[in-house]
């Protein structure tokens, strides 16, 4: 497949520069933003990082992420106490049944949905500042921003995060090909999907860190109990005539 080709060449090139994008992505990481504010800093920080902005876009940038700050902190300020209730129904659904799980993973869902729909317009007036190249550059960040937090438990060393970032970034530019809801397309990003998992697991993660993320093997069902032995059946003594009769026979 030409993608997976690609995608360990990345993965080899990634090893050449390992210490320079780790240390830069090091010094750009600390503890995680907790605040509408925090949050869009670190991501004007990281695009103009990723994406080389110039300072014209920079500039531009800065206004468009302040419209998105305002959105944000409105349907914050709007939605607090839905917010509050939907965490508070989370959290006692856990040690509640399957559908009481299931309606607090569902209302939670709902209103982050909600609230990303209030960010769009400011969302595509920011992606609107990057060139085409810069966008797929960003497309390639956030894909590596994703999947680094679901392997952040095998704590990778600085050379495998490069070679992970390297992957996603190879990773995204075939994923932007499959953008439609066909058939064919989900298939197409299911197979790229499956392609970079492989990739982390087999050729970057070391063989005990990649069996942190092995799909356990169903419980095998306990053995049937084999049915009772029927009980021994003591045979019928033979019949005893009378010693009257055993005379009669007897003539």
């Amino acid at each position: 497949m030409k993608f997976f080709t690609r995608l360990m060449l990345a993965v080899g090139v990634a090893a050449l520069l390992a210490s320079a994008a780790s240390a830069a992505q090091a010094g750009k990481r600390g503890a995680a933003p907790k605040s509408a504010q925090e949050l869009l800093q670190a991501q004007y920080d990281n695009m103009v990082r990723e994406c080389k902005l110039t300072e014209d876009q920079q500039k531009t940038l800065k206004e468009k992420v302040k419209a998105k700050q305002d959105a944000l902190e409105a349907w914050e300020k709007a939605n607090a106490e839905k917010v509050k209730t939907a965490e508070d129904a989370v959290r006692a659904a856990r040690s509640g049944d399957a559908a009481a799980k299931k309606k607090a993973g569902d209302d939670m869902r709902a209103l982050q949905a909600d609230r990303a729909k209030a960010t769009e317009e400011a969302d595509k007036a920011i992606l609107a500042a990057l060139t085409p190249e810069q966008k797929a550059a960003w497309d390639g960040y956030e894909l590596f921003e994703i999947t680094s937090v679901k392997y952040k438990k095998a704590n990778p060393t600085d050379d495998q995060t490069a070679k992970i970032k390297s992957a996603c970034m190879t990773a995204s530019k075939d994923l932007a090909g499959f953008t439609g809801d066909d058939k064919k397309d989900k298939t197409g990003r299911k197979e790229l999907q499956a392609c970079l998992k492989w990739a982390i697991e087999n050729v970057i993660l070391t063989p005990d860190q990649a069996a942190m993320f092995a799909k356990k093997p169903p419980a095998a069902a306990p053995a049937t109990p084999a049915p009772p032995a029927p009980a021994a059946t003591t045979p019928a003594a033979p019949e005893t005539k009378p010693a009257e009769e055993k005379k009669a026979d007897a003539k």
